[in-house]
């Protein structure tokens, strides 16, 4: 069990690895100029839209959250004398994980001309 647990932790790393924030600014840039309708068509429907002044703001959020369970401690034995003495070794506590990305583009005129984004999970690959 632990095994496994280890192999997905370091493969779970890995993937993640790859996926950065610089990348994901590169994929939002390659949306500068672009029209909004190529956008809404690739990305779907915002999640919200503000306008205001004839300039529109586009904006994409998401959310995740989980829980990583704990791995159990062995347990080790030792004996003075009569009396045995029982201490675990090892083990580690679960915890709970929240990720999330908003991501706002600005429209003028119909043409994406800015993006701005914010969140731990702003990512890609």
């Amino acid at each position: 069990m632990k095994k496994i647990l280890g192999l997905l932790l370091v493969t779970t790393g890995l993937l993640v690895g790859c996926a950065t924030t610089a990348n994901y600014e590169k994929v939002l840039n390659s949306w500068v100029g672009s029209q909004e309708s190529a956008l809404v068509s690739s990305w779907g429907p915002p999640s919200s839209v503000y306008q205001s002044d004839g300039v529109k703001y586009l904006t994409y959020s998401k959310s995740n959250s989980g829980y990583i369970p704990g791995v159990a401690p062995s347990y080790q034995t030792t004996y003075v004398g009569n009396t045995a003495y029982t201490n675990p070794v090892g083990g580690s506590p679960g915890f709970a994980y929240n990720s999330n990305c908003s991501t706002t583009f600005t429209v003028a005129n119909r043409v994406i001309t800015n993006w701005r984004y914010e969140g731990n999970a702003c990512r890609s690959r």
